[in-house]
């Protein structure tokens, strides 16, 4: 059973426009060893693909030990390790409420999870997608394979890890081994991760004169919009994209 920790976050929580820019924090999971096993990823992979609902008795959330950081509609990309493909295996947002279970014998837990909006997942296996040899060579700052479940990555690392996300994504097609939030849809969810990861990028664009909302200058409240789906020939990335005003962010 889950119990909620009262933590004042403020109005974001109401317009979900947020007061600073969107963090994103690195989970890791070892299906070896987690409780959160391989049966328990086809289940929800299947659900998802199935555009099943799942019950709020088995939500998708997971624990993270920098919990006081995370602000609601923080992103997190899900690192698997200690496998003979390693990599990015799905990748969302985080909930704005922290919470702790209550075991049978009425002691709580220590570790603080968060409720997770997943927006992208694949059998990294058979994709060969957003692998760790991948992720070394874009962004070497990041220990991908070590470390605790919840670490922030820096604004600069997490946007050079979101400009990789779409390289890699652009092409992908949703398929039996690839999954795309069905309300999203590929298009968007490459959208997301650009307005929430790329603040320089959203510069490049407001400087370009590329803003449909003249009246925004602050990139915290400008969405990026992919103009154009024809991936496969996209060269310079700012060139297939404009922005927009931030609409409300519901979860």
């Amino acid at each position: 059973m889950g119990m909620y920790i009262d933590l004042d976050r403020g109005d974001y929580l109401n317009d979900g426009v947020s007061p600073r820019q969107r963090r994103v924090h690195l989970l890791r999971w070892n299906p070896s060893i987690s409780s959160f096993n391989r049966k328990k990823f086809d289940f929800y992979f299947s659900r998802y693909k199935k555009g099943l609902p799942i019950d709020i008795d088995d939500r998708l959330d997971w624990s993270v030990w920098n919990w006081k950081e995370v602000m609601h509609r923080d992103l997190f990309v899900m690192m698997q390790v200690g496998q003979k493909v390693n990599g990015i295996a799905w990748s969302g947002f985080l909930g704005g409420y922290p919470y702790q279970y209550k075991r049978e014998d009425g002691t709580i837990t220590r570790s603080r999870y968060f409720e997770t909006t997943v927006q992208f997942m694949h059998r990294i296996e058979k994709t060969g997608l957003m692998t760790v040899d991948k992720l070394i060579k874009a962004i070497p700052n990041v220990d991908w394979l070590h470390g605790h479940s919840g670490e922030m990555l820096s604004v600069e690392d997490a946007e050079l890890l979101g400009l990789f996300m779409v390289n890699e994504l652009k092409n992908a097609e949703e398929n039996e081994d690839v999954y795309f939030d069905s309300f999203n849809q590929k298009r968007y969810v490459l959208n997301d991760i650009l307005t929430f990861m790329c603040p320089e990028l959203k510069k490049r664009l407001l400087l370009m004169g590329k803003s449909n909302e003249k009246d925004i200058t602050d990139i915290n409240k400008l969405a990026v919009k992919i103009e154009d789906e024809d991936y496969i020939n996209w060269n310079k990335i700012e060139d297939h994209l404009t922005l927009e005003e931030l609409g409300f962010i519901l979860m």
